[in-house]
C-alpha cells in the first residue's frame, strides 16, 4: 500500500537535497539472505505501514536522498564459530549491490570515499555487524572483515557472547562488565580504524566501553530514555558518555521505542533528536532508521523514500538549518573520518 508523501515546503526540499543523509543502520541484507530480495528493484509492501520489512531498496534510497547507509549484518548466535562464515556471506551479499546498480551505489572505505560518492550522486555503502558473536569467538579475522567492507561492530545483539552482554535477551545482565576478550576487541577496533557500536549493549558494558575506547564510539540505532522509557533506550548519563568520547547517537525510527506505541508519527523521531541536543548538544545526534529490521515504522515515514518529510518536521520544530545538517549526516561523517580515515 503506497501512501502519498506529505506536503513539503520548498525550504525543506532545498535543504534536504543539499544535506548528506547518512543512515547508520538498515537491515536490508537480512531480507536479501532470507528470501532473495533484490535490492536493485523498487519494492512495494502491499500491507499497511510496510510492517517489518520491504522498507528499503536502492531506488527508494535514491528517492529519499540518502547518501550513505550502513547495512546491518545479523548472524545466528547458535552457530558458534560458524557464525563467522555468515558474516562473510553477508559482506559478499553487500558487494553484490554495486554489481546490480553500478551507477547508483558504491562500496566505501573512508570519509573521502563517502564524499566522492556524493559528488557522483551515488549511495555510499558499508557494513555494520550486530553482535560480536558474528566474529566466531575470535579476533583473528577482524582485519580481513574490514577489508571486505565491515566498518563497525556492535559488541552485543540479543545474546551474550565472548566479548559482551546485551541489554535484553539471552544472558542479559545490566551489571556485567566486558570480558577480557571484549576489552581486547575494543582495543583492536581502535587500532584498525573500526567504529565501536554500543546499540543493544548492557549498561555496565556501555559505560566501560566509553571509558576504554581511544576513539569516538556510537550507538547506531536507539531511542533515549529522557524522551520515552524503554529497555531499548539509553539514559542521559549514557548520552554524556558517548558525547565525551566524541561520538554520535543514531535515533531509531521505531515508534514502539519512541512513544512507546506500536505506531506513531515521525514527530517522535524529532522529539528524541531534540532531547539529545538538549542534553549533549547538536554535535552528537545521528539517525539510524533500523528499516527492514522487523520494525513497524512511523505511519508517515514508512520507508526510505519518505526521508524528506523528516527534514520538513525538523524545520517545523524550530531546528536551524545548521542543526539539521549535522543531525542528518554531518556528525556521522565527522566520526567516520576520525575513526575510519
Amino acid at each position: 500500500m503506497t501512501r502519498p508523501l506529505p506536503q513539503l515546503s520548498p525550504e525543506a526540499v532545498a535543504l534536504h537535497n543539499d544535506c548528506l543523509i547518512f543512515d547508520l543502520h538498515c537491515d536490508t541484507l537480512l531480507s536479501q539472505a532470507l528470501y532473495g530480495y533484490n535490492p536493485a528493484r523498487r519494492h512495494q509492501n502491499r500491507l499497511p505501514l510496510s510492517p517489518l520489512t520491504y522498507q528499503s531498496d536502492i531506488p527508494r534510497l535514491k528517492e529519499g536522498g540518502v547518501g550513505a547507509v550502513a547495512l546491518g549484518i545479523v548472524t545466528n548466535p547458535l552457530r558458534g564459530n560458524r557464525a563467522l562464515s555468515s558474516t562473510r556471506r553477508a559482506l559478499m551479499d553487500m558487494q553484490d549491490w554495486p554489481r546490480r546498480a553500478p551507477e547508483d551505489v558504491r562500496l566505501i572505505s573512508t570519509a573521502a570515499d563517502i564524499e566522492a560518492a556524493r559528488k557522483a550522486d551515488q549511495i555510499a555503502l558499508f557494513g555494520g555487524l550486530e553482535g560480536a558473536h558474528g566474529l566466531g569467538g575470535s579476533l583473528d579475522q577482524l582485519a580481513e572483515l574490514r577489508e571486505l567492507g565491515l566498518r563497525y561492530i556492535g559488541l552485543a545483539h540479543f545474546s551474550r557472547n565472548f566479548a559482551a552482554t546485551p541489554a535484553f535477551g539471552w544472558g542479559a545482565d545490566p551489571n556485567a562488565a566486558l570480558s577480557d576478550s571484549g576489552r581486547e576487541l575494543v582495543e583492536e577496533m581502535n587500532r584498525l580504524g573500526m567504529i565501536v557500536d554500543l546499540a543493544h549493549l548492557n549498561r555496565a558494558g556501555f559505560m566501560e566501553t566509553c571509558q576504554r575506547s581511544k576513539a569516538p564510539v556510537m550507538v547506531s540505532h536507539t531511542g533515549v530514555a529522557g524522551a520515552s522509557q524503554s529497555w531499548r533506550n539509553i539514559d542521559d548519563t549514557q548520552l554524556r558518555a558517548v558525547a565525551e568520547s566524541g561520538g554520535v547517537i543514531g535515533i531509531i525510527f521505531a515508534p514502539i521505542f519512541l512513544g512507546p506505541t506500536l505506531t506513531g508519527s515521525a514527530e517522535l523521531i524529532v522529539a528524541h533528536i531534540q532531547h539529545v541536543i538538549n542534553v549533549v548538544g547538536e554535535e552528537h545526534v545521528a539517525i539510524g532508521s533500523d528499516f527492514d529490521g522487523f520494525i513497524i515504522p512511523p505511519s508517515d515515514l514508512p520507508d526510505h523514500s519518505y526521508m524528506p518529510y523528516l527534514t520538513e518536521l525538523m524545520l517545523q520544530s524550530g531546528m536551524t538549518e545548521a542543526q539539521i545538517r549535522k543531525c542528518l549526516g554531518a556528525n556521522t561523517l565527522r566520526v567516520f573520518r576520525e575513526v575510519c580515515g
